[in-house]
Order: structure tokens, then C-alpha cells, then sequence
């Protein structure tokens, strides 16, 4: 049973009881679809009387039950009204969470009499000893139906697994469908079947008749015929209006389930959530915000890597960052692209075993391996060739095999207790093993400089050696409370990094030097964490675990860097850095590597106080922020990285900041009541400050063709400057109270500006400003911004909502944007006026269709305090926003099917549409780039 269903309303059979809808509820799992479709017609069609639609009212999911929040509830009262339970039983069926729990409800509430049972697949053996059936005979047989008692004897059953494609034509698998009809018709066999006979005797003979009267009737075609087209046109419209219908439903279903699993409520995991995604937007019109949210939530996952045929154990970049290298429980290592995501060559076959391990060599030209065989292989890179025999020696499982810096020596650990020690260019053993862990040694790394080794172990210690003559260094690291499953170096040496067991769950950190613990163990994780690793630059931690998540670090701190990277439907056994340290890659049992870029979603510091404001350049690939903490800062938009120095000048708090139109200069309001001008590329002050306003001045703009500038502040003024000369301009205006914003409008004409419940629009007429009040806002509004083709207005409020308004007449537009918790602070228009983006106190942005007024997506969250201001990227692509946690967040504007697509490796397999879409409506290809996975 899935939650893909949909439910029908026909009438109850006539003569069953009036206390059941349905004679029988049909359960399966969806990968025996067909048969329980071709159960459903045979039960309609045996047994029907002229005139009748169906001989029996069935309940069969896919058809029957609707995407709802209360799916269970829907399921089990569907149950409650019938009579009897049928269900189909195969070893897809017995794995299916749904088919056992809708049978143990059947057997808790009505008992065993009316369950009726059909083999689809499989094989079922009863064991009297037991009285139950035999597990381990029976690979089609439930759980719950695996325990003694539950049925009372061996139950009679149907066996339709030869009967494929189950056509209740067809008089072998019609005879069968008439032994599950007869206990519900209350009938014998042979009598259901002698009705039957009689029935379809009686349609034959009505048949003839019809035919004999269509010779009466031909008379009157012609005066019929236009009755006939006008019905045949109706019922074309009616079926063309149920197949949109079933259509809408479909993609709501499938928008639905894709958002539980997105959100890990529902089984499933990212692609198939994003192909179901994709599909429910070939089928009706696309819901922009299920597919935003989609992108917004993964934006960190950059690919999906799937080629292997079972669990993958390891992942490793090449040291220039362009290759990928994985091992996996499929007994194979595998080369990719890391660019491109294609598989390199053909797999590397050779261990008998599960590959746990592999490693490249600091020249990128070789691989090491470590397997449960017992062996180390080498390979050659470029070709994928071995090199020399296996290194043997271990008795037992290798679990990790790495090189030392230099690439010409070779550790490995294994199970059998020890680290080892290897001639990487020989293959010869060097020394006798190290030996000192009292249990399996599942983790063994390399210092920087190849002098020392870490290795973590079950016996719950972390221990140092001396790589050059194989002795331990100082006493074991303790702290963990269970297995050690992974450790690392830093960068630098000064520091080791390890991963505890699942009775542990924490990232520890210690000092090599003193093997005294570094802070306090970093927890999060809800399950062991299997791998650790430092970055580059050694100032980030990522750590992945067996709760099928990855967690960043700051290594400096110990504090979590933004949320969990999740995608993965299984427990993460490996997690590195690329060499740039821009990219993660990660391996899992569930059979995939992929990559994630890890600056995505991180915020942007550097900023000692709370952030005002923040504004792209005209080309996007700056940032300027302004600070607090008297600074204004300049970003590289695309590597969330620092330019140059902070621009130092202000004394007190910088509340905005903005690019003039060429991009080449900045101008910065502070609460020290000046205006400045920088150079962006030098972060020079240009001239001296602008002085005038005698109060903090909250905001600054530029006019659209760079020459002047407009500034207000709370002394309740609006002043104009010569953004080349930095005089003041006439008119001065003057508002009644302290005012929070102000804009020019497009055509440098007019200025919108905002002040206690209302906006004001400023309109030169022959030489001076007159204002237009728009009010409705209950609260101070505290932004105001115009729309690219300057006809339209957005303001923010205090009062927790966004308005809109005619920039022409000053006439609102529609109802006020509501959702937010809290104070709005900011407000944008994207570049092609279409969107808006709001920033609330409530810590969130939120984005809005400017057209209809309704949010785009779930709320983008991520900052720790109020949101004070909000920008898009010119080219509409992403939003920045600026909050008082001292942090600049980016988040992608904008959500195409081309960015799920790049995510996906195939498209949906005909099959996998016929189980997760319908079996009802033709295949569409989503992607159009990407084959079709074969089923």
C-alpha cells in the first residue's frame, strides 16, 4: 500500500448490508499493481447482472484512495467498511511497511474469517509444527502473519504467479479470481460460476436483440445523428475534463509526497522527491513554490552519483579535485569525473570482498584499496591496471588503507587489531605491525609532515605512533564512550579530529602535542559518526554518520555551521573535502556518492555587530554590507569570501549602503549623521563626509544616473547631494517625523520615502516636491522600494505585512502580504518585477508573487535574529539578506526544473512512473537531457 490513491464514490453493492461500502478491500504493494488490477476487474466483471456497473464494489488503493494528510485514517476506514480483506502476497509485498500494518489491523479488528489470500510472487509454506507459516520457506509471507497463532490453520490461498498479465479473459486466471468471489457472493464455487455462464448468456442474447432493433432504428439515424454528435461531443468534453482532473490530482499527490520526504516525513529521499517534482509539472500547471523549496532545501547538493550496485563504503578526491575514486560493498572502486559526474573507465575488479577503503596517492597517478578480503591493492589511476600482487598480511578485515605524504609509504588498520606499515612503490611490509589496541582498529591517518600516525579503535581510544619507527607516542586518547570509528589530522598537525560510536555520537578534538582534549565534544548527531575530516585551511569540520547526515564545523569554535546537508537515504560512511575545499564529497549504503558545494547556505562573517543592510553591485559578483560594528564590508558574492578590508571611517552604527549605477562607487548612511562616498575597487574614502542631517541618517540611495544622491534620516529630513561633488542640492524636504527609507523612482524623477504609518510619494512639479501619502499600514513602515518599470511601489511594516502600490495614482494594489510573525524590515522588487522578497524581525525572507500576492515557497531561514535587510542579485538569481546575528545569508531566487534536473542522473524509469505517477496517464520525459532509467 502507498499513499498515491484516490477516492472514488460509487454506491455500495445492493443486498451486502447496508453497514459496508465495500465487499473487499484489496492490499498490495504497488510493484504488484497488475495483478491486483486484473483481481479488481475479474471481481467486477464474475457474477455481474445486465445492467449492473459491477458485480462487486472493491476498494483498491491506487484508484480509490486521495493524497491525504490523514492517510492512515483514509486507509483504515476504507477497511472498516468492508467485508472481506483480500491480499497480495509476494516478496516485494512482505518488505512493504504498508501491506503488513493494513493486514495486522484487519486481523486486530475483524480476525482472520474474512481474509482472503493470492500469491502473487513467491512462495508461502505452512508449518504446523508452528502453526504458522514457515519463514524461512516463505519469502512471500508478512511479518505479522509469521507469528504463531495469528491464523487458526493453513489458509486456503490463490496462486496467480503463472497468470501473468492476469486478463480476467483469460479462463485460467478467471477460474482463480472465481474462487476469491464466491465466499463474498455467498456462493459456491459452481453456483457463482453457473451465474456466471447465465449472465453472459443473457448479454448475448440482449446483444442480438440490439441488433435486430438497429435495423428498426436505422430509420431514424438521420434525425439521431445530430443527437448523437452533440452527446459524443459532451462525453469527449467529460472525458477530456476527468482525464485533467485526474491529472491535477495526480501532480497534487505527487507535490505532496515529495514535500514529506523533503522534509523526512515520508519514505522516498531526494531524487525520487525531485523526479516526482519534475513529473507533477509535465502534468499540470507547475506550483512554483513545491519546486522552490525543492532547490532552496538542497541547494548545497550539486549531484547525485549512482553506478554502484550496493553500499558505498569510501570516497576520495584526486589531488587536483577533478576525479572522484569510490569503493563499495559491490566488491568494486570506481573512478568519476567529479566535474561532469561520469563514470571513468570501467570499475576496478580484483578483491573478493567489500572494498572499504581507497585512497589516491599525493601524485593522483595511484590508488590504494582495503577490503574485508584481507588485502591492500594498488592500481593505476590513469589506466585502472593493478600494480603488483595484493599486500597480504592482515588476518582480517582492512577497513582503511591511506598514503603518507610523500605517496612512498602505506598504513592500513584492520579488524585484526593492528596498523600496518607499507612500502607504497615495493609493496613490502615495513617493520612489524603496530599493535597496542585492545579491540579492531577501524581508522588510521597520516600526520602532514608523514613523522607520526593516528589510529582509532572499538577500545574506545584514539592512539598516536611515531611513523618512522613504528613505537607509540605518549599514553591513548580517552574521552570517547564507545568505538572510535574515524580519524584525522589537521592541516597544520597541531590538532586530531574523531568520531565516536553510536552509545557517543560526538566530534572530539584533540591536541597532539599534550593529548589533552580542545573544547568540548560537538554534538548533534543522533546516530555514530563514521567519518571526520578537517578543510584545507583547517578552520571547518564536517563529520558524517550513520543518522544519514552531514554536519559542518566551525574547527576554531566548535560551533555547527548551518543545517545538516541531508539527501542520503542511508548511513553516511564517508565524507572528504576537494582540495579547494568548495566541495564535499560522500558515500553511502544507499548505493550513491555525491557531491555538495559547502559555501551555498553558509552565512558570510567577518562582522562584529548586528548587519543593517546589504547590496549587490550592478554586475553581482559584489556584495557590500553595511555594519554596526561602524564598518561597511565588501564580499566575493560567489565564494561568500572577503574583499580587502573593512571600510573604516564611520563612528557609529552604518545603517545602509548602496552601489552607484556604474559600480563603482559606494555611498554608506551611518547614526553619525554623514554620508560617505568610498571607491569600491580601492575601499578609499572618496572626499570628505556629507554633513547636513541632524540626526542618525537610516538611509541612502543613488539617483538612476549616478550624479546625485538622496539621503533620509530621523531628524525627519530628505537631502540631496552632488554624488560627484558631495554638495548639498536643493530642495530640502522635510517629513514630520523620523524617517526609516527612501528611493528614487526609475526615471530619477520622483522619490518614495516612509515615515510612522505611512509612505510618502515625492513628484517634481516644475521644480518642486509634492507628496502623495499612501497609508493603510497600521505600524511604522519601515522600507519602501520601487518596481524596475517605476509604476509600481512595495512598503514594509512594522504592522508585519508588505503593501503595494500604484506608483501613478497612489491607489493600493490588492490586499496586503500577509504571513509574516513579525516586524518587516525590508523589502525588494526582483529585477523583472515579478517577485518580491520581504525580511522580517521574525528571522525569516520571504518571497512573493508581485503579480498575485502569494508566497513562493516555505519561508528561507537560517538567520538567528531579525532580518533587517534584503536584495536581489541583478540578475534575479539570488537574494541576500542582512541580519542583526552579525551574518549576510544568500539563498537561490529562483527555482528551474533545469537545476532538480542537474541533480538527477536519469529520468524516471517507465516503471517507476507507472508505480509513483499512474499506470493511468502516458509517460513524459521530465528531463530532457537525461535517458529514461531502464526499469
Amino acid at each position: 500500500m502507498s499513499s498515491d490513491t484516490a477516492l472514488a464514490a460509487e454506491p455500495p453493492t445492493q443486498g451486502q448490508g447496508a453497514s459496508f461500502t465495500y465487499d473487499a478491500f484489496l492490499s498490495y504493494s504497488h510493484q504488484d499493481g497488475a495483478v491486483a488490477a486484473g483481481i479488481q476487474k475479474g471481481l467486477h466483471r464474475i457474477g455481474r447482472r445486465v445492467g449492473r456497473l459491477n458485480a462487486l464494489r472493491v476498494f483498491r488503493d491506487s484508484t480509490d484512495l486521495a493524497a491525504n494528510p490523514d492517510l492512515w485514517g483514509k486507509v483504515t476506514d476504507a477497511m472498516d467498511r468492508s467485508r472481506y480483506l483480500i491480499v497480495v502476497l509476494s516478496p516485494r509485498a512482505a518488505a512493504s511497511e504498508w501491506v503488513n500494518k493494513e493486514v495486522a489491523h484487519w486481523l486486530q479488528r475483524r480476525g482472520p474469517e474474512q481474509l482472503l489470500i493470492v500469491v502473487a510472487k513467491g512462495h508461502l509454506r505452512w508449518d504446523e509444527a508452528t502453526g504458522r507459516f514457515d519463514p524461512d520457506l516463505s519469502d512471500a509471507v508478512l511479518p505479522v502473519l509469521k507469528e504463531p497463532g495469528v491464523l487458526p490453520g493453513e489458509p486456503l490461498f490463490v496462486d496467480v504467479s503463472g497468470d501473468a498479465p492476469w486478463d480476467p479473459q483469460a479462463r485460467t486466471f478467471r477460474d482463480k479470481v472465481t474462487d476469491l468471489a464466491a465466499p463474498i457472493h455467498g456462493k459456491s464455487k459452481y453456483e457463482l460460476a453457473s451465474d456466471d455462464v447465465r449472465e453472459q448468456r443473457n448479454f448475448r442474447r440482449l446483444r442480438r436483440a440490439a441488433i435486430a432493433g438497429l435495423a428498426v432504428l436505422t430509420a431514424f439515424a438521420l434525425i439521431a445523428a445530430g443527437i448523437a454528435v452533440w452527446q459524443w461531443r459532451l462525453a469527449d468534453s467529460r472525458r477530456n475534463q476527468a482525464e485533467t482532473n485526474l491529472r491535477i490530482a495526480t501532480a497534487q499527490k505527487l507535490n505532496a509526497q515529495a514535500q514529506g520526504m523533503l522534509a523526512g516525513t515520508q519514505p522516498g529521499g531526494d531524487p525520487r522527491a525531485f523526479q516526482q517534482i519534475l513529473a507533477a509539472r509535465t502534468l499540470t500547471t507547475p506550483d512554483e513554490g513545491v519546486l522552490y523549496d525543492a532547490v532552496v532545501d538542497r541547494a548545497s547538493t550539486l549531484k547525485v552519483i549512482t553506478g554502484h550496485t550496493n553500499e558505498v563504503w569510501s570516497v576520495a578526491f584526486s589531488p587536483d579535485g577533478h576525479r572522484l575514486a569510490s569503493a563499495s560493498r559491490d566488491r568494486t572502486v570506481r573512478l568519476w569525473n567529479a566535474d561532469t559526474s561520469q563514470q571513468i573507465g570501467a570499475p576496478l575488479n580484483g578483491h573478493t570482498d567489500t572494498v572499504f577503503s581507497v585512497a589516491f596517492s599525493p601524485d593522483g597517478h595511484r590508488l590504494a584499496s582495503a577490503s574485508r578480503d584481507r588485502t591492500v591493492r594498488l592500481w593505476n589511476a590513469d589506466t585502472g591496471q593493478p600494480l603488483g600482487q595484493p599486500l597480504t598480511g592482515h588476518t582480517n578485515s582492512v577497513g582503511i588503507v591511506v598514503f603518507s605524504p610523500d605517496g612512498h609509504r602505506l598504513a592500513s588498520a584492520s579488524d585484526d587489531r593492528t596498523v600496518r606499515l607499507w612500502n607504497a612503490d615495493t609493496g613490502q611490509p615495513l617493520g612489524q605491525p603496530l599493535t597496542g589496541h585492545a579491540d579492531r582498529v577501524f581508522s588510521v591517518a597520516f600526520s602532514p609532515d608523514g613523522h607520526r600516525l593516528a589510529s582509532a579503535s572499538a577500545d574506545r581510544t584514539v592512539r598516536l605512533w611515531n611513523a618512522d619507527t613504528a613505537t607509540p607516542v605518549g599514553d591513548p586518547l580517552t574521552g570517547h564512550t564507545d568505538t572510535v570509528f574515524s580519524v584525522a589530522f589537521s592541516p597544520d598537525g597541531k590538532r586530531i579530529v574523531s568520531g565516536g560510536g553510536r552509545g557517543d555520537k560526538t566530534v572530539r578534538l584533540w591536541d597532539v602535542v599534550t593529548g589533552k582534549p580542545v573544547g568540548y565534544p560537538l554534538t548533534g548527531h543522533t546516530e555514530a559518526v563514521f567519518s571526520v575530516a578537517f578543510s584545507p585551511d583547517g578552520h571547518r569540520l564536517v563529520s558524517a554518520s550513520h543518522d544519514a547526515t552531514v554536519r559542518r564545523w566551525n574547527a576554531d569554535s566548535g560551533q555547527q555551521i548551518g543545517a545538516p546537508l541531508a539527501g542520503h537515504t542511508g548511513p553516511v560512511k564517508s565524507v572528504v573535502f576537494s582540495p579547494d575545499g568548495h566541495r564535499l564529497a560522500t558515500a553511502s549504503t544507499d548505493g550513491t556518492v555525491r557531491l555538495w558545494s559547502v559555501d551555498t547556505d553558509l552565512p558570510l562573517t567577518g562582522h562584529t555587530d548586528a548587519v543593517n543592510a546589504v547590496a549587490f553591485s550592478p554586475d553581482g559578483h559584489r556584495l557590500a554590507s553595511a555594519g554596526s560594528d561602524h564598518t561597511v564590508r565588501l564580499w566575493d558574492s560567489a565564494t561568500g569570501q572577503p574583499i580587502g578590508d573593512p571600510l573604516d571611517g564611520h563612528i557609529n552604527a552604518v545603517t545602509d549602503v548602496t552601489f552607484s549605477p556604474d559600480g563603482h562607487r559606494l555611498a554608506s548612511a551611518s547614526a553619525d549623521r554623514t554620508v560617505r562616498l568610498w571607491n569600491a575597487e580601492t575601499g578609499q574614502q572618496i572626499g570628505a563626509p556629507m554633513i547636513g542631517h541632524t540626526g542618525a541618517v537610516s538611509a541612502v540611495a543613488f539617483s538612476p544616473d549616478g550624479h546625485r544622491l538622496v539621503s533620509a534620516g530621523y531628524d525627519g529630513a530628505i537631502r540631496m547631494w552632488n554624488a560627484d561633488t558631495g554638495e548639498p542640492l536643493d530642495p530640502l524636504l522635510t517629513g514630520r517625523n523620523a524617517l526609516f527609507s527612501v528611493a528614487f523612482s526609475p526615471d530619477g524623477a520622483g522619490l518614495a520615502s516612509t515615515d510612522d504609518n505611512a509612505a510618502q510619494l515625492w513628484h517634481d512639479n516644475n521644480g518642486f516636491m509634492i507628496s502623495v501619502p499612501l497609508t493603510g499600514h497600521t505600524n511604522f513602515v519601515m522600507a519602501v522600494a520601487f518596481s524596475t518599470n517605476g509604476h509600481r511601489l512595495a512598503t514594509a511594516s512594522a504592522d508585519g505585512t508588505v503593501r503595494q502600490w500604484n506608483a501613478d495614482t497612489g491607489k493600493p494594489i490588492g490586499e496586503p502580504l500577509t504571513g509574516h510573525t513579525g516586524a518587516v524590515g525590508g523589502v525588494t522588487f526582483s529585477p523583472d518585477g515579478h517577485r518580491l522578497a520581504s525580511a522580517s524581525a521574525d528571522r525569516t525572507v520571504r518571497m512573493w508573487d508581485a503579480d498575485t500576492g502569494q508566497q513562493i515557497g516555505a519561508p528561507l531561514t537560517g538567520h538567528t535574529g531579525a532580518v533587517t535587510g534584503v536584495a536581489f542579485s541583478p540578475d534575479g538569481q539570488r537574494v541576500a539578506a542582512a541580519g542583526d546575528d552579525n551574518t549576510v545569508r544568500l539563498w537561490p531566487a529562483f527555482a528551474s526544473p533545469g537545476m532538480l534536473c542537474a541533480k538527477l542522473t536519469t529520468n524516471m524509469s517507465h516503471k517507476q512512473w507507472r508505480d509513483w505517477v499512474s499506470p493511468d496517464i502516458d509517460y513524459i520525459k521530465a528531463c530532457p537531457d537525461l535517458l529514461i532509467a531502464p526499469d
